[in-house]
């Protein structure tokens, strides 16, 4: 579905055979996502791989999809489709960057490719972006993607000993194509 080269970055399906890269990404720059993310242990080839096997087995079943972002060769992030269900017309959409590799513009082209995609080619009528209240690098890139914020889900979101807000961001298939052309 994507793949895409953005200046000296390129685009492309995350695969099991990337677990090393992946690992090795959580481990240099774990504490970039940690904050967020109601897992860890990704360090680890192993949880990494089956990680990835997870989303390689169900990309053709249920379109879900994790797609790498590499910089000269170094895997500085991903961005996925965690979920997505075609028939009901819904998904929602995720990122994880390298601090890095943030400040560029490039992951907010990438999303909106992935966007054009699920509205124009998969036919999905809304798609939903998710983040803990006090993550305000994906606040900003959801307001400047488009979402609208319709609210929080108080406590709905377990990190490590401890359970978040979760704000709960949406993009209609209407609102996307009505907005200006994007670069």
């Amino acid at each position: 579905m994507l793949s895409l080269q953005i200046d000296n970055a390129r685009i492309a399906d995350l695969e099991p055979w990337h677990a090393e890269q992946l690992a090795a990404l959580m481990r240099t720059h774990g504490a970039d996502f940690y904050d967020w993310l109601p897992w860890e242990g990704f360090e680890q080839v192993e949880a990494a791989r089956g990680f990835l096997e997870g989303f390689a087995k169900s990309r053709g079943e249920t379109g879900r999809r994790i797609y790498g972002i590499w910089i000269d060769d170094d895997l500085v992030g991903a961005t996925l489709f965690p979920s997505f269900n075609a028939r009901s017309g819904t998904a929602e959409v995720g990122v994880l960057i390298a601090s890095v590799a943030r400040g560029r513009g490039i992951v907010t082209r990438v999303v909106a490719a992935m966007l054009d995609w699920a509205f124009a080619e998969r036919g999905v009528h809304r798609v939903e972006w998710k983040c803990a209240p006090g993550n305000e690098p994906s606040r900003r890139m959801a307001r400047r993607l488009g979402f609208t914020h319709e609210g929080t889900l108080r406590e709905a979101f377990p990190v490590r000993e401890e359970r978040q807000d979760l704000e709960v961001w949406a993009l209609l298939a209407r609102e996307w194509h009505g907005l200006p052309t994007r670069t």
